[in-house]
């Protein structure tokens, strides 16, 4: 039998695991990188429990659960479960959970505070590319009682998260994530931090929930319909892009112009503080249209 802690890569050798493309497999591998990482990701503390999304074959794993509580690991590829079986059997404070993430993850927390009532939640991954705007949403939109959360996402997404109003980069991943938590680029990882290397550099993202909000939950859900529609038509006016949330054109530009909005603003140029008032803004429009 082989030693858990032998080199990560002689354990793929062995199991002879090629990493899978169509689902976005890039491993860390290193050992000091995975130790800063996960130092990154979670505080050092018995108290914490953390939900981690891709596991592969355990590697992050390992030094997550060393920092804490518990830790419950994600993995839709079965296939790794015998490495990850020798990479991760000795831990005595780790559950695997097999599945696709987004669809047996609980990415709303909900279902592990009733499990830790007590315990801060922390939601941790090295995402797979290809679900990493989905589950940000799912995890962020909602109200949540996760603590923080912590990713290794593509570079790109990762200045999509933090970008500010009035650049490009800022969007409707920018705006949820900046309403949600204050939200940190923490390190950059060049291909060569993975295996197999991946065509583009990747970052590490740490965001610490924030516990109150400007906006009822019911305003909020009102954000994210005001989010979608402007931020789907990127090129238009603030008041043409809208039209699907407010029909009436000049009771739209008459409340934004009321809120000191102006209606030839496009979405990017707002930042998050703008779209709290644009939701406030809009808010009775949308109550009239309801009664």
């Amino acid at each position: 039998m082989s030693d858990p802690g032998r080199g990560y890569g002689q354990i793929l050798r062995e199991f002879e695991i090629s990493p899978k493309k169509k689902l976005g497999q890039h491993f860390m591998i290193d050992p000091g990188l995975l130790q800063g990482v996960a130092a990154l990701m979670l505080p050092d503390g018995p108290e914490w429990v953390a939900l981690e999304l891709g596991a592969g074959i355990g590697t992050l794993t390992r030094e997550l659960c060393r920092r804490a509580g518990w830790v419950y690991a994600v993995e839709m590829d079965r296939d790794l479960g015998a490495p990850s079986a020798r990479m991760t059997g000795h831990l005595s404070n780790l559950t695997w959970i097999w599945g696709d993430a987004l669809l047996v993850a609980d990415l709303t927390g909900h279902n592990l505070r009733k499990e830790h009532p007590a315990n801060p939640l922390a939601l941790v991954g090295n995402l797979p590319y290809y679900i990493t705007s989905e589950l940000l949403y799912r995890s962020l939109i909602p109200r949540t009682p996760w603590s923080r959360l912590a990713f290794v996402v593509q570079e790109e997404v990762g200045e999509r998260m933090i970008g500010r109003g009035g650049t490009r980069d800022f969007g409707r991943l920018s705006l949820w994530c900046q309403y949600r938590a204050e939200i940190s680029l923490e390190k950059r990882l060049p291909p060569g931090c993975f295996v197999p290397k991946p065509d583009v550099g990747s970052c590490v993202v740490t965001l610490k929930m924030k516990e109150s909000f400007p906006l009822s939950e019911e305003e909020e859900q009102f954000l994210d319909a005001i989010s979608r529609s402007v931020f789907s038509r990127r090129r238009k006016t603030l008041a043409n892009g809208l039209a699907d949330v407010i029909p009436d054109k000049g009771a739209r530009v008459e409340a934004l112009e009321s809120a000191g909005i102006d209606p030839s603003q496009r979405p990017e140029d707002l930042g998050v503080g703008g779209f709290v008032a644009l939701a406030k803004a809009l808010w009775p429009l949308r109550e009239a249209r309801r009664n």
